[in-house]
């Protein structure tokens, strides 16, 4: 009888876990199915999920515009996704290692006030950062937006409240080994961070290149503009085209699903391993 109890129990959650899923994805399937429509038929009453034709040229003509081509929209947020994330992996790691490792006066004082940043919000960087790229010549170029993402305090956190779980025995071995602090980071620990640094590489990839308001302000050359900006851009125009912007929309999360998709096993591992020692 339990056993009956319990297996209705589980089914029920099931099914509402199920439903639940499918409400969520409903914004999803509304976007890719009206990608494949004109513009007046995106906000048609009644709604159909398919219209008697399904206008794949909205992809061909996002992706071969003249003034915004999807190809250029795309290398630009690559290369920024793929630096911002070797950069800040690297940063954020030395840094961690720094709190976690090396013993220094003052250390837990300054990791605090590292902590306390997080409080400050984006918007009030905004003009600091502008006047500063500007007085030393990064302000409308890529660098612009990708060197604010190498110093990330909570990639900086995650790294450090992994590190602070190794053995002192393995990193004093190392040391009567002769290695130093270097040899340790990057022979020792950092080696043993795989899935931290996956994890920390997916939550990058995903922040930058969703990035819209960094982008927006520090980019003025239409040539260098992201893939957000460039779906911004069919909203902004005389014509609203929706339809286009829903298929600039659809092809713009194709990178971020297979990304997550390859790392997801690690990505959770290394979420989960990186909280078990304060």
């Amino acid at each position: 009888m339990k056993n009956k109890k319990t297996t209705a129990f589980k089914i029920i959650w099931t099914v509402f876990f199920l439903l639940l899923s499918v409400i969520f994805f409903m914004p999803l399937l509304w976007m890719l199915s009206s990608s494949l429509k004109t513009s007046p038929q995106v906000f048609e009453i009644p709604f159909r999920w398919f219209t008697d034709r399904l206008h794949w040229e909205n992809y061909k003509e996002i992706w071969t515009s003249v003034e915004f081509p999807f190809l250029r929209l795309y290398k630009n947020s690559i290369f920024i996704s793929v630096i911002s994330v070797a950069g800040q992996i690297i940063i954020s790691s030395m840094a961690a290692y720094a709190f976690a490792i090396v013993d220094f006066k003052g250390r837990n004082v300054l990791f605090i006030l590292f902590l306390i940043t997080m409080m400050i919000p984006a918007q009030v960087l905004l003009i600091p950062r502008y006047v500063l790229f500007r007085s030393i010549g990064i302000y409308n170029t890529l660098w612009s937006i990708i060197l604010p993402h190498f110093f990330n305090i909570s990639s900086i956190f995650l790294f450090r409240q992994f590190y602070l779980t190794f053995p002192k025995e393995l990193l004093e071995a190392a040391k009567i080994d002769g290695a130093g602090h270097f040899l340790i980071w990057s022979r020792v620990l950092l080696p043993l961070t795989r899935n931290v640094m996956i994890s920390l590489a997916v939550l990058c990839f995903i922040n930058t290149w969703n990035e819209y308001l960094n982008p927006l302000v520090f980019l003025a050359n239409q040539k260098l503009f992201t893939v957000p900006l460039g779906i911004r851009w069919y909203t902004t125009n005389t014509a609203r085209d929706y339809n286009l912007m829903l298929a600039a929309a659809s092809s713009a999360i194709i990178p971020v699903v297979i990304f997550y998709a390859v790392a997801q096993d690690y990505f959770e591992e290394g979420i989960t391993k990186s909280g078990i020692k304060g």
